[in-house]
């Protein structure tokens, strides 16, 4: 490595924020490269006669920062090709929120030796301005990853570089998907320098103000903040000594009614393809999970975050053909990949794993379907759609004997429905949704029926039923024509 990179820290404001050090190593230097000249320490450094390029002419040229900053790390290499001792300067200290450095150490320091210089950064003058100890928590993103962040509302949030009206908008969007619009930010500009300023405001008025370079957008911690971890802090409260009655006397078996209920609200709320409920019903079943958890957590079984990397894990780890090397092009092709991984963890659990390990706790209909789809995987399956389809007509047969005899017809009813539900598996349709298709259309043709008596001034519930039949086939025809 006989070239060597200097990397130097400027401050976030004038000169007298320069280290000795790095005050020094500048003015010996004959020439330095500056990421922008539009700071404070540059502008003092050019009016003292210190000779400095600037890299301000390629964010003109190029499109994004990204560019520019890949642009910035291209034109250092060439300089250090040379076989010279480089100076760089950025703004702040070198390794809070500069990029260029990351790509630096990511693409020079392999090569050449890369020296970083310390200087006082514009996170320290927050510290100072806004008069609160880091050890309260600190989280520094910039403008653009804010939306995929996790933000919690339990740390201080720190938005450097809000230069414009149009980004200090898109912050505040943002935001407010999170935190409460009336949330107090504060709008620093400057700090350190004698045009500092400190605006304090509502979250729904942040962008009303003039922003530039040099302005950071900060928020302290909010209890308000929408998030999971929020959500999971109101659950132990309810469950603690402060907290409900009914919440705190709640097992995992009590709740048990209440899982299944909001299973299948979820269900009644897509079936009705309203979204508006959909949205309601899910928080009400994402309740019950984080309700479970807080019920193992406070006997030492598991915590939230047990729950959670399982579920991330278990999808990294069975989907390789996203986050790994493998390749599936199709639904069919992820499926055996799937089954394929899970067969491969269950052989390498302690315990033998039965044959049939679906819940018990499944509606009928549903465990049917997966048994046959279980042993199907395994060869025990019809070859095309006669066989469902003639041992439905069998099944049916043998009903009608045992109807017949008067004998063995619970068993019978149960072969024909099991027989239906394969013949539903062939048609590639999901019996228990067939099902639950036709009770919808049962019930609406119902209503209508009795909606139709009533038009015609009759007791429903008096008509005998050839006259109920009537209006069956009325409502029936109703319901074909769209009327």
């Amino acid at each position: 490595m006989s070239s060597c990179l200097h990397v130097i820290g400027l401050g976030p404001s004038g000169l007298e924020q320069l280290t000795l050090g790095n005050y020094r190593r500048i003015c010996d230097a004959k020439k330095i490269f500056v990421r922008t000249s539009q700071h404070p320490c540059v502008q003092e450094l050019i009016a003292e006669g210190v000779c400095v390029e600037s890299f301000d002419e390629i964010y003109a040229t190029e499109p994004s920062f990204e560019a520019v900053y890949e642009r910035i790390t291209e034109q250092l290499g060439r300089e250090l090709k040379k076989g010279l001792e480089v100076i760089y300067a950025v703004p702040g200290h070198p390794m809070v929120a500069e990029k260029t450095v990351q790509l630096i150490e990511e693409k020079l320091a392999q090569e050449y030796n890369v020296v970083i210089h310390p200087a006082m950064s514009f996170v320290d003058e927050i510290f100072r301005v806004l008069k609160f100890d880091p050890i309260e928590g600190v989280l520094i993103r910039n403008y653009d990853a804010l939306r995929d962040v996790g933000l919690t509302g339990q740390e201080w949030l720190v938005i450097p570089q809000v230069y414009n009206k149009l980004i200090a908008s898109e912050v505040k969007l943002d935001l407010m998907a999170a935190y409460p619009d009336d949330a107090w930010v504060y709008i620093a500009q400057a700090l350190g320098t004698p045009q500092e300023k400190v605006d304090k405001l509502p979250l729904y008025e942040m962008d009303h103000g003039i922003f530039d370079h040099l302005t950071t957008v900060i928020l302290p911690p909010n209890s308000g903040v929408i998030s999971f971890t929020k959500l999971a802090k109101v659950m132990e409260t309810l469950r603690s000594v402060e907290g409900c009655a009914w919440d705190r006397v709640q097992t995992h078996d009590s709740l048990k009614p209440c899982l299944i209920e909001e299973s299948y609200e979820v269900l009644e709320a897509i079936e009705k393809q309203d979204m508006y409920n959909l949205c309601e019903e899910l928080g009400d079943l994402l309740l019950q999970v984080i309700f479970h958890t807080q019920i193992a957590s406070e006997s030492d079984n598991f915590e939230l975050q047990d729950v959670l990397q399982g579920i991330i894990q278990k999808l990294l780890r069975r989907h390789p053909h996203v986050f790994g090397k493998e390749k599936a092009t199709t639904a069919d092709d992820v499926i055996l990949t799937w089954d394929r991984i899970k067969k491969e963890e269950k052989e390498n659990e302690r315990d033998e794993v039965a044959f049939f390990n679906d819940p018990k706790g499944l509606p009928a209909l549903m465990w049917a379907s997966s048994t046959q789809r279980r042993v199907a995987k395994v060869g025990f399956d019809w070859p095309d759609l006669d066989g469902p389809w003639g041992k439905v007509e069998e099944e049916l047969q043998e009903l009608k004997n045992a109807l017949a005899d008067g004998t063995g017809i619970s068993e019978e009813l149960g072969d024909l429905i099991f027989a239906i539900v394969n013949l539903s598996r062939f048609l590639k349709l999901d019996a228990e949704e067939v099902l639950r298709s036709t009770i919808h259309k049962f019930q609406g043709r119902f209503l209508k029926m009795v909606e139709l008596s009533q038009k015609d001034d009759q007791d429903f519930e008096k008509l005998s039923l050839n006259e109920m039949d009537v209006f069956w086939e009325k409502a029936k025809s109703q319901e074909k024509s769209g009327i």
